[in-house]
């Protein structure tokens, strides 16, 4: 945000930025605050207290838009025809006829017109050829910021007329500080968020405001931790849950096989004494009972399988098959009587 604030102070902005980075690492967060600033009537841009910083933050701002996939397009003339319902995988040409459309009018109560295309990447070719006039004509009082976790994906003539500006994540201790400030956090629930974003403050940012996230993250992990114990047959069972649940909603299966990383990874750092830097520190005691049964190797073993198999569903390889061969690589269970212990 450094460099938009120098550039928003010294009067030289430019009519067109890409903002690229990880998933999640705050790149529409800080668009919305950059549209703000743009148009900020307060002290110290953006003051976040001034009518326009709050019909931003509340998506009701007449002069900035938002244009994602499944939007309004220009098919069917002023009803404007919504894609959101329709399975779109794509930002359309239709969609960026109307952008076009919004993008030739002057501000109506801010300073500037700022459109945000989130994902950017899902422009397709068509629709970023068609985009390309706008970018290669803008009127002087449009801002246009390109939203992407896949610059590559964007054409190279979308990318030659835009400033890179490139995210990353942050520090841990920054993302917990940013959310007991800014969205007044409670200190433990900040830092719980901040380990589990990876630095993606974006991420923990959601994860808070949707209530539903994390209980249903702590039921997953309880999965995980039941079947350190569970005999073959209910590991098998799982697996075979697992697998169906591939067939259904591949992205979210995945994400489960990430929490299972995710957990071994924390086993295997609790194991060798690096407590400090846990991702689940809620999970210490539960992590701490897994440590003391699976050697610093077995535990090691294990997280590289978890990560072959991950590969192998990317691969096309029988689902079913890859997730029980990983359930028998995890080593025979502990006792439940010494494992099953409160937390």
């Amino acid at each position: 945000m450094a460099m938009l604030a120098q550039g928003l102070s010294q009067g030289r902005l430019s009519h067109a930025y890409i903002f690229s980075g990880p998933a999640q690492v705050g790149k529409f967060t800080t668009a919305l605050q950059f549209a703000q600033a743009l148009n900020c009537n307060g002290e110290d841009p953006p003051c976040r207290r001034c009518r326009q910083c709050h019909l931003i933050a509340e998506g009701k701002h007449p002069d900035v838009e938002v244009v994602t996939v499944g939007g309004l397009c220009e098919e069917s003339g002023p009803d404007h025809k919504d894609h959101s319902a329709d399975g779109s995988k794509d930002i359309r040409i239709c969609q960026v006829r109307r952008l076009e459309r919004l993008a030739s009018r002057t501000p109506f109560e801010g300073r500037y017109r700022v459109i945000i295309v989130d994902p950017a990447d899902a422009l397709n070719v068509e629709a970023s050829n068609a985009f390309l006039k706008t970018l290669e004509e803008p009127p002087p009082s449009l801002i246009l910021i390109l939203v992407t976790s896949r610059e590559g994906a964007l054409l190279s003539t979308v990318r030659s007329r835009c400033r890179q500006i490139p995210f990353a994540a942050l520090p841990v201790l920054q993302v917990a500080q940013a959310l007991r400030e800014e969205w007044s956090l409670p200190p433990d629930d900040a830092e719980l968020l901040a380990r589990l974003s990876g630095g993606r403050l974006g991420w923990a940012v959601t994860a808070w405001e949707d209530e539903t996230w994390l209980p249903a993250r702590e039921a997953a992990l309880e999965e995980v931790y039941r079947l350190t114990t569970a005999g073959r047959d209910e590991r098998f069972a799982y697996a075979s849950q697992l697998a169906s649940r591939f067939y259904r909603d591949r992205e979210g299966a995945l994400a489960t096989l990430d929490l299972w990383q995710e957990w071994w990874r924390d086993v295997l750092l609790v194991a060798s004494g690096c407590t400090d830097i846990v991702t689940n520190i809620n999970s210490l005691d539960r992590l701490g009972l897994v440590a003391r049964k699976y050697s610093i190797g077995k535990a090691k073993s294990f997280l590289e399988n978890i990560a072959r198999t991950r590969q192998h569903l990317l691969d096309n390889v029988n689902p079913q098959l890859a997730l029980e061969v990983l359930m028998l690589d995890l080593t025979a269970p502990v006792s439940r009587k010494e494992i099953n212990s409160p937390v």
